[in-house]
């Protein structure tokens, strides 16, 4: 059938698409349709009730497998929602102990923070674990973030704004917009707090307390960037807040040497 072909309700599926229309999820599982299917009597199993629905138009295939997108009545048609993050909620809702968040750019969109929606959305997951096939079109970082680190955006996990801020400063060069950041910088740092960025900094070395101090202070918030700079490890030497350009050469534009931070990051405190 094409997009915009009327789509049929058959008789005997009546009952399951009232239920999806009452609950209006994004994502639907073959567990979810098993469910649905039992509860009004149909003899079908969740992998057959989504062919028949996916063939009548009421569901659109993902790259997850066992989740497919529900397309609701009121878009006439089988058109998705255009919804970015479609693979995360299925992967979400097909594995509840699925670890991974919103990370970086996406990160920052999501908190409402940027405004220019990445070219590959960012995913975080945690060192060591497989990446699902099916985010082969993401970005992937992977970082030492703790469980409160994360929070709910729009029904998904996401970082933080004092976890994005330290993320920058741990991985410059898995942030991909920096040519933006000032549009929003002082908003981010107005929401985050010292003690957020710290935590998400133990372990670091000295030039990412350096850089995340470097990102508090600009934002306007020096008090909270000396705090955070007086936890750093011992040390000195510039560090650099962008990404190599090519081996041994770093981009000079986000040079931070400590001469130009001082006196916040000197040890006096402002």
């Amino acid at each position: 059938m094409t997009a915009d072909e009327p789509r049929s309700i058959p008789t005997r599926l009546a009952p399951v698409l009232e239920a999806l229309e009452l609950d209006q999820p994004r994502v639907v599982t073959a567990d979810t349709l098993a469910h649905l299917a039992e509860g009004h009597g149909i003899e079908t199993d969740g992998q057959r009730l989504a062919y028949e629905l996916r063939r009548l138009g009421w569901l659109i295939g993902l790259r997850t497998k066992g989740a497919w997108e529900f397309v609701p009545g009121a878009r006439a048609g089988r058109f998705g929602a255009g919804d970015r993050h479609i693979e995360l909620r299925a992967a979400l809702a097909v594995d509840a102990g699925f670890r991974g968040a919103l990370a970086m750019e996406s990160a920052a969109v999501a908190l409402g923070l940027a405004g220019r929606v990445p070219d590959r959305e960012v995913l975080w997951v945690p060192s060591g674990r497989r990446v699902p096939k099916s985010f082969g079109d993401w970005r992937v970082v992977r970082l030492a973030v703790s469980d409160d680190a994360i929070a709910p955006v729009d029904g998904l996990p996401a970082w933080r704004v004092g976890t994005l801020l330290a993320g920058m400063a741990l991985r410059p060069d898995g942030f991909h917009d920096w040519p933006n950041v000032g549009e929003w910088l002082a908003r981010a740092v107005s929401q985050a707090d010292a003690n957020s960025v710290a935590r998400s900094l133990v372990g670091a070395p000295r030039a990412a307390w350096q850089r995340a101090s470097y990102l508090l202070a600009t934002g306007g918030q020096e008090a909270a960037a000396f705090d955070v700079f007086q936890q750093a490890p011992p040390g000195r030497g510039p560090a650099y807040l962008g990404p190599r350009r090519k081996k041994g050469q770093f981009d000079r534009r986000f040079e931070i040497v400590d001469s130009v931070l001082a006196p916040s990051f000197s040890g006096v405190k402002p």
